[in-house]
C-alpha cells in the first residue's frame, strides 16, 4: 500500500492525535518500520522510546537509509529534508498509522486482559465462532496457523498486530480475540484499536520488574475498559472478582458472571472434577446446560465460562451444543493443564504440562490438579532469570503447600546465576530435591511416579526453547516427558 504523508495526518487526527509537520506533505510512504535496520526508501521510521533502546537513537541510520519520512516525539538534530511528524506518543501514533495502513481489520474485535487465563480464554472464545470465521492472537501467536506469522508474544508490536490482523480480515474471518497484556496497553501497541467488547479474567502478582507496584499494574490492565472499550461495549467479568465493582461504578456495561445458583447475573456456572476432566454446568437466560468437558483444573472452568461470555455477547448462538461439538484434542490449549503421557499402570496417573510461571497460577494449578490426584501430586518448576526476583520464594511457599513432592529445576535462567535463582525458591520450599538440569528433573519425576499419581511439568508450557544468557536452547517440556517416558516406562 502506497499513501501520502498527507493521510498519515488525517489519521492521526481522526485519532484525536496532534501532529506537527515539517517538510513536505506530499512525500509517498509504502512500508511502516520501527527497526532502522529494515529502513529503506518508501519507508516511515517510527522512533520508539522504550526502556532499554531508544529509537531516536537510530534516526541518522534510518535517514542514511534513505527513509521516506520520520515519526518522532522529539526534532532531531541533525539537518535533513525529509517530511517528519512530531507526535506527543510516538507508540500510540504508529499504532493508529499501522491499523489504517494495513486495514481493513475484521469487523468484530474482542479482547481479554487479566493475570492468568487469557490465552485459555481467547483459545475458547475462538473455538465457539468457529474457525473458519475467528482468529485468536497473542501467546501462541495467531491461530488457526497459517494465516500470518504472528510473533509468540501476549500483545505483539503495533506493526505485526495490525498485519495479522488484516490478514485474518483478508482470509473472510470477521472476528479476532487478542490477549491484552499490560505491557501491551501501557506502551500503546493496542492504541489502533477499539474494541466491541473485553473481558477480564483475574489479578496477582506479576510483571513487578515492570509496574512499581501492584496498583500500577492493575491501572496498565484497566486501559483495556477505560480507554480501548467503544462506547456501550461490554465487559465480561465475574462479580466475584474485586476489580468488579471498580469497573460497575466507571459505568461500563457489564455482562456479570458469578456461581450458578447467584441472582441478578447474566451466566452463572459451576465445575466438579472428574477423573477425565471436568463436568461443568452453567446457566445462560432461563436455561441451563450441562457438559462434560475434557479438562483438568477447575480454573478452567472459569475460563469456559469467560469465553462463553465473550462470544454470547458476539451474538454467537447455541453456545452448549458448539462447545459440546469441539473434538477432546481441539479443546485443550496448548501448554495450558496439558496431558502429555500416562503412567503404563491402572489407574495411568497423569504428566501434566502447565505455563504457570507466577506464585498465583502455580498455586492455582496445583490445587485445581489436587482433585484428579489420588496418589501424590509431583511438580517441578523454577523461576525466569531477570524478572521480579519477589516471586521466588513465593513460588517455593506455593509448592510447599500444595505438591506432595517438589522439584526446583531452571526455567529461563538468563543471564543470572541459575543455582542462585533455586536457591531463593529452595528457601521457602524445605525439603525440594534440587535439580537445575531441568532434562534430570523431569527425568527424575516420572521415576518417583506411582499409577495413582500426578506429575505437573510447570513454568513454560508450548514454549520450545530454554533462554541461558543471551542464547534460546531448544527445548519443550512435553517432549522431554515423552522422551522420559518411552525411556523409563517403554511408551
Amino acid at each position: 500500500m502506497t499513501v501520502y504523508v498527507s493521510t498519515l495526518i488525517d489519521w492521526l487526527g481522526e485519532a484525536g492525535i496532534a501532529a506537527t509537520l515539517t517538510g513536505a506533505r506530499d512525500v509517498p510512504v509504502e512500508q511502516l518500520t520501527f527497526d532502522s535496520r529494515a529502513v529503506a526508501a518508501g519507508s516511515l521510521f517510527a522512533a520508539l522510546p522504550g526502556s532499554r533502546v531508544d529509537g531516536h537513537d537510530f534516526i541518522d541510520r534510518a535517514l542514511a537509509a534513505q527513509a521516506s519520512a520520520l515519526l518522532v516525539q522529539r526534532s532531531p538534530r541533525t539537518p535533513h529534508r525529509v517530511p517528519t511528524l512530531v507526535v506527543e506518543d510516538t507508540a500510540r501514533a504508529l499504532a493508529v498509522i499501522a491499523a489504517r495502513f494495513f486495514g481493513p481489520l475484521p469487523a468484530c474485535l474482542q479482547a481479554v486482559t487479566g493475570t492468568n487465563g487469557k490465552t485459555s480464554v481467547a483459545h475458547f472464545v475462538r473455538l465457539l465462532y468457529g474457525e473458519e470465521s475467528a482468529v485468536s492472537v497473542g501467546t501462541l501467536g495467531m491461530l488457526p496457523s497459517g494465516l500470518f506469522d504472528m510473533p509468540y508474544l501476549t500483545s505483539p508490536d503495533q506493526i505485526a498486530l495490525a498485519q495479522g490482523l488484516a490478514a485474518a480480515a483478508a482470509s473472510g474471518r470477521r472476528t479476532a480475540i487478542v490477549e491484552a497484556s499490560s505491557h501491551g496497553l501501557d506502551q500503546g501497541r493496542l492504541d489502533g484499536l477499539q474494541f466491541d467488547a473485553a473481558a477480564f479474567t483475574n489479578l496477582s502478582r506479576d510483571h513487578l520488574d515492570y509496574h512499581p507496584t501492584m496498583e500500577d499494574y492493575w491501572h496498565a490492565k484497566r486501559r483495556l475498559f477505560t480507554d480501548r472499550l467503544k462506547p456501550q461495549g461490554a465487559v465480561v467479568i465475574d462479580t466475584r472478582t474485586p476489580q468488579a465493582q471498580e469497573l460497575a461504578d466507571l459505568g461500563l456495561n457489564l455482562f456479570r458472571l458469578g456461581n450458578v445458583d447467584t441472582p441478578n447475573i447474566d451466566l452463572g456456572y459451576t465445575a466438579q472434577p472428574t477423573p477425565s476432566g471436568l463436568g461443568f454446568t452453567y446457566r445462560l437466560g432461563h436455561q441451563t446446560h450441562r457438559l462434560d468437558l475434557p479438562l483438568f483444573g477447575t480454573f478452567q472452568a472459569e475460563n469456559i465460562a469467560v469465553a462463553l461470555g465473550l462470544a454470547h455477547v458476539g451474538g454467537v448462538q447455541d453456545l452448549a451444543r458448539k462447545l459440546a461439538d469441539v473434538p477432546a484434542e481441539a479443546l485443550g490449549v496448548p501448554g495450558r493443564m496439558m496431558p502429555v503421557v500416562s503412567h503404563p499402570s491402572a489407574p495411568h496417573g497423569r504428566v501434566l504440562v502447565d505455563y504457570a510461571h507466577t506464585p498465583d497460577a502455580l498455586a492455582t494449578v496445583l490445587q485445581a490438579a489436587r482433585p484428579h490426584c489420588r496418589g501424590q501430586l509431583i511438580v517441578a518448576f523454577g523461576a525466569g532469570g531477570d524478572r521480579d526476583p519477589g516471586k521466588r520464594a513465593l513460588m517455593g511457599q506455593a509448592a510447599a503447600r500444595f505438591a506432595d513432592v517438589a522439584i526446583v529445576t531452571d526455567d529461563n535462567p538468563r543471564t543470572e546465576d541459575p543455582a542462585l535463582i533455586r536457591a531463593a525458591i529452595l528457601a521457602a520450599c524445605p525439603g525440594a530435591l534440587d535439580i537445575g538440569d531441568r532434562q534430570q528433573a523431569i527425568e527424575q519425576g516420572l521415576q518417583a511416579m506411582q499409577p495413582e499419581d500426578l506429575f505437573i511439568i510447570a513454568g513454560k508450557g508450548h514454549e520450545t526453547g530454554q533462554i541461558v544468557g543471551d542464547t534460546t536452547l531448544p527445548f519443550d517440556d512435553a517432549a522431554e516427558a515423552r522422551r522420559a517416558a518411552k525411556l523409563y516406562w517403554g511408551v
